[in-house]
Order: structure tokens, then sequence, then C-alpha cells
């Protein structure tokens, strides 16, 4: 017998970025038939260390998907750089740039598109235009983002950056 998986979307807190840090090691670490090495290691790099440090800045948005149980179970978020300070997916300093990342228990139902819309809303009611991301065109979440709208503009390395107009509101 099937259970129904239920789950509500909340904005994040400040007490939330433990969780971000560990959704954001998901996030880099998809591949899901690899070995990984240890969160410290990968979160240490620099140019991942600095994709959650100095959290809460002007702009700093998340959304977490939170269990019927109270456990935790995805995040996505959005954070602004600058041409100085850049991440992977930079378009301009308008744009902001998202993640999203789901436990592996947790994947396959509906939790990702669920935390990527609330976020997209989020973003729409803070009157962001445009919003890019960078992912691996093998990454599974690719097809996500693209069902979204989102749209390649540019590669970096490995990586795709694309880029998704967000509607207008009048």
């Amino acid at each position: 017998m099937l259970h129904k998986f239920k789950w509500k979307i909340r904005l994040a807190t400040p007490h939330d970025l433990p969780f971000l840090r560990e959704m954001l090691y998901e996030a880099v670490c998809w591949r899901p038939n690899q070995e990984h090495p240890l969160i410290e290691e990968i979160l240490a790099r620099p140019e991942l260390a600095k994709l959650l440090d100095g959290w809460g800045r002007d702009g700093d948005t998340a959304v977490i998907a939170e269990l019927e149980d109270g456990s935790l179970a995805g995040a996505a978020w959005y954070r602004f750089w600058t041409q100085e300070n850049q991440s992977y997916g930079f378009v301009d300093a308008n744009t902001p740039e998202l993640g999203v990342a789901v436990r592996k228990e947790s994947r396959q139902r509906g939790i990702g598109t669920a935390l990527l819309n609330s976020l997209l809303e989020q973003a729409q009611r803070s009157k962001i235009l445009q919003i890019s991301l960078s992912v691996e065109p093998e990454n599974f979440s690719r097809l996500m983002y693209e069902k979204f709208g989102f749209r390649k503009i540019d590669v970096e390395g490995t990586s795709w950056t694309m880029l998704l107009e967000l509607a207008r509101s009048s």
C-alpha cells in the first residue's frame, strides 16, 4: 500500500543554514553512483564555501520542504552576485542565481518541483525579472529546469548557465 507523502514548503530562517549547507553538498555531489568526499571537504573549497558564506545578506532567499514529522527534505535558494564576486551561473548583478536540492530518500516525489515553484513565486513577489542557474547537462534536474522554461544561454566548462525570464506583474 502506498502512503501519501506529505510536506509543506516554508521560508527558511537563519536556523536553517546548516541544512542549506547540507543541500548545497547534495547539489554539488549529484551523481548517484559516484563516491564523494566528505561534506566538510567539499564545502571548504573556496568556490563552494562562498556560495553560503555570510548567508542573510540583502536578497538572500530560501525555501525549505518540511515533512509531516518535522524532518527536512529539501531546499531551494537564490542569491545575488556581483561582477567582482560571482558564482557559476552569474549573468548580472540584478539576476540572482538559484540552487535546488532534495535529500536522496525524498526524491522523485515532486518536492524539487514544489520547491522551485515556491522559490520562483518568491522571486516574482520581490520584483525579480529573471533568475539563473548552473547545471551540468547530464544532471537529471536539468529536465525540471527546462520544464519551468529555463533556457541555456552559455556554457562554462562542463556546465550550462540557464536563464528564466519571470512573468512581469502589472
